[in-house]
């Protein structure tokens, strides 16, 4: 199976990342103190006392192609100046392009050599996923079954649509062929890219929610990164970094065809690429599903409306609305898959003043997303403590 760095899923989240990224461009990560790490990033770093964060954690941001070493200290890539431009880019491009660049042997890992075949397990993982969605309308792929059609077939993940289809009349054997090896590293590199927005991770499955057409067009848009490879494994992170723009080269993030794209009903006054990001989230069918039958309430978190009192002959009228900044994925948890806690379920005159409200405060602030969390949640508290609840609402 492929290596990971396990265990670490609050360091993978993309927000996370960005953090990070806006780190290692001003200090070296290498040799700062732990303690002004933990003040600046405002991250735990859990370690004992004799090991430095980048002992523990400095896989994570090589994967991640954030960071290398060179002479003993921390370089940042290319990747890291793009991530910490707020706004630049959104969580389904840069995981698009990890998912393309990501190798089997790592750069980031000990085991690297140019020696050995290269295969790219997370491009072979997301195209099984999307040939299953594009050629059989199968939506919910089981974890296990992907490492286990990896394991079996040998593929690189550079194969064509006819190959994939070819290995999906196996695909109810392949679930049991990982049982003799250990895969929870392989397992928990599925679950970062869940954090992709039609994409959510539950029970051990990753559901894609899109169409027969959009499933397809993904799959022959993306492919694995190739080229000269560079024997030093750091020189390796730092080439397949500069590799990365800003997502632009790929043309399929409408998702045309599995989402209406009337970003001006949403409320927003430009379909940007970072404001669609956010828009396909909020109407990924299968993440919405998920929280209502984990939350079956019909009062909007916004203005307090009853939609079921209002409206007796329905059990809710409400959307998902994702209160992340609008390039951020959905976080995942180790055990539980996709995080559901970023989701609040309000109706859609409130969801689409909500973004009109967001849309106001960018632009005084001169930017087009929010810098982190914290403000994203703040800006969301603000635009609800506006609205003007009705005396028929309670």
């Amino acid at each position: 199976m492929w290596k990971w760095d396990q265990g670490r899923m609050e360091y993978f989240q993309y927000d996370t990342l960005r953090t990070i990224a806006e780190f290692v461009l001003k200090y070296d990560l290498k040799n700062s103190d732990p303690d002004f790490i933990r003040e600046q990033t405002g991250l735990a770093f859990a370690a004992p006392a004799t090991h430095s964060p980048w002992r523990n954690y400095s896989r994570i941001f090589k994967l991640c192609l954030i960071v290398s070493e060179s002479n003993g200290v921390a370089v940042p890539t290319d990747i890291a100046r793009i991530l910490a431009r707020t706004g630049t880019v959104t969580c389904d491009e840069y995981l698009h392009f990890l998912v393309e660049a990501t190798t089997s042997p790592s750069p980031a890992l000990s085991e690297w050599t140019t020696n050995l075949p290269i295969r790219h397990p997370l491009c072979f993982s997301l195209k099984y996923i999307l040939a299953k969605a594009a050629g059989l309308n199968e939506n919910i792929t089981p974890i296990n079954e992907v490492i286990g059609a990896y394991f079996q077939s040998g593929f690189s993940g550079d194969e064509d649509d006819t190959s994939f289809l070819n290995l999906m009349s196996e695909r109810e054997n392949y679930s049991g062929a990982v049982t003799q090896f250990d895969i929870r590293q392989a397992r928990e590199s599925l679950k970062f890219i869940s954090q992709i927005s039609y994409l959510h991770c539950d029970s051990g499955n990753i559901i894609a929610s899109l169409n027969q057409e959009d499933a397809f067009e993904i799959f022959h848009a993306i492919s694995p990164i190739s080229g000269p490879r560079e024997e030093n494994k750091d020189l390796e992170i730092q080439r397949l970094a500069t590799l990365f723009r800003d997502g632009s080269e790929h043309t399929f993030f409408d998702y045309n065809n599995t989402i209406i794209s009337d970003v001006l009903e949403s409320g927003f006054t430009e379909g940007s690429k970072v404001k669609k990001t956010h828009i396909v989230i909020e109407r990924n069918s299968k993440l919405r599903d998920q929280f209502f039958k984990r939350s079956p309430t019909a009062i909007c978190d916004a203005c307090e409306l009853d939609t079921h009192k209002k409206y007796p002959w329905v059990n809710r009228i409400l959307d998902l609305h994702h209160v992340l900044p609008l390039s951020s994925g959905t976080r995942v948890d180790s055990r539980r898959g996709t995080m559901l806690d970023d989701l609040v379920p309000i109706c859609p005159t409130c969801h689409r003043a909500v973004h009109r409200f967001y849309e106001s405060h960018l632009k005084n602030e001169q930017r087009k997303d929010f810098l982190n969390q914290t403000e994203a949640k703040f800006v969301y508290t603000q635009a609800k403590e506006t609205i003007v609840r009705e005396d028929c609402y309670v």
